[in-house]
């Protein structure tokens, strides 16, 4: 295998995820059975390649426990280098001189990064993954690729010369996207410093698109498995437009009306903390989604975890414990009764 050093993009400020992105990164959200950080950290370890975490300095302090973290000033949307203006600036503060695996935070991957890294041969390198069996994916909102056999699936062969890429396009070139996750040679730095001076768009997709268009060859890789970004979570979208109800030390909640009278709650507990716990006069039911912990109902404790309902009686007083070092994330609905804790 090719030396080569991996940077993790996680310095955005969770827009598409409305209020909930105020009070946590992406990169701390729980997702099967692990953070989608955790998840990458893993992958990226057992392929032995040494890791970088880019991040923004309002989230900093979720990343004191991580090793080789390379903190912007940014505080906000506006102040915060676009990805590619961060890459170049992790090589240049971090004076990276091999070969730069990126993959974006958000981005799970069932499968590992063998493949992928094995499939490297010098060229700029794109994993890709087929969104043909996920019609819910907005294909214009992506980066498309076509290579010699896309038009069908599967194609001829897992490791391909990419002909043609575009980011977000109204007429998608094929089915096949960009899965947020490349290989840069270390030869194309000074592509990429120039591209990022004139200040052109800065997603990833873009100067990926340049090369190709400047007549670099590039690679793709197909993954296979599961693979999807974490904003695209249903119990995530569906409260991008709610309202924040609390953010601090303890927990960020967000609330949903569906009617006049019934109410739908997303709950990101953060480690080692509780809610206030309370009582009221409706019912309520509980719908862990990730994570672990425990909940008190009426001074009886019991364990809960991802996909595990608990139904609350009128005037039950409960209380959730998160007893892990990852967020714990639940939903909860109920009838409006006032203040919940």
């Amino acid at each position: 295998m090719r030396k080569m050093k991996a940077l993790i993009l996680a310095g955005g400020f969770s827009k598409r995820l409305g209020p909930l992105g105020g009070g946590i990164p992406k990169a701390m959200l729980v997702t099967e059975g692990d953070t989608t950080l955790g998840h990458l950290i893993r992958k990226l370890e057992a392929e032995k390649i040494e890791h970088f975490i880019s991040t923004n300095k309002k989230f900093e302090s979720f990343f004191d426990k991580y090793k080789n973290v390379l903190v912007e000033k940014a505080m906000t949307e506006e102040q915060k280098r676009g990805a590619l203006s961060a890459i170049d600036y992790a090589i240049k503060q971090l004076k990276i001189n091999e070969d730069l695996l990126v993959v974006c935070v958000d981005n799970y991957f069932s499968s590992g990064f063998r493949g992928f890294v094995s499939s490297y041969t010098g060229e700029p390198l794109v994993g890709v993954y087929y969104a043909g069996q996920k019609p819910d994916m907005e294909l214009e909102e992506m980066a498309t690729v076509k290579f010699k056999g896309s038009e069908r699936y599967p194609p001829p062969e897992q490791s391909f010369f990419i002909t043609d890429f575009k980011e977000k396009v109204e007429q998608p070139l094929s089915k096949y996207v960009a899965a947020g996750i490349y290989i840069l040679p270390k030869r194309i730095f000074p592509i990429l410093d120039e591209f990022c001076k004139k200040k052109k768009q800065d997603a990833p997709g873009f100067f990926i698109q340049h090369l190709v268009e400047r007549g670099e060859k590039v690679k793709g890789y197909l993954f296979s498995g599961k693979w999807y970004d974490i904003s695209q979570k249903s119990y995530l979208h569906v409260f991008s437009d709610a309202r924040l109800v609390k953010n601090d030390d303890r927990y960020v909640v967000c609330d949903k009306s569906l009617s006049e009278k019934l109410v739908v709650s997303i709950t990101i507990l953060h480690p080692g903390r509780q809610t206030t716990g309370h009582s009221h006069p409706g019912a309520e039911v509980y719908f862990f989604v990730e994570g672990e912990g425990e909940i008190e109902v009426d001074k009886s404790r019991q364990h809960v975890g991802g996909k595990d309902v608990v139904p609350i009686k009128p005037n039950q007083f409960h209380r959730v414990y998160n007893t892990t070092d990852k967020e714990l994330i639940f939903v909860a609905a109920f009838e409006k009764y006032g203040e919940r804790g």
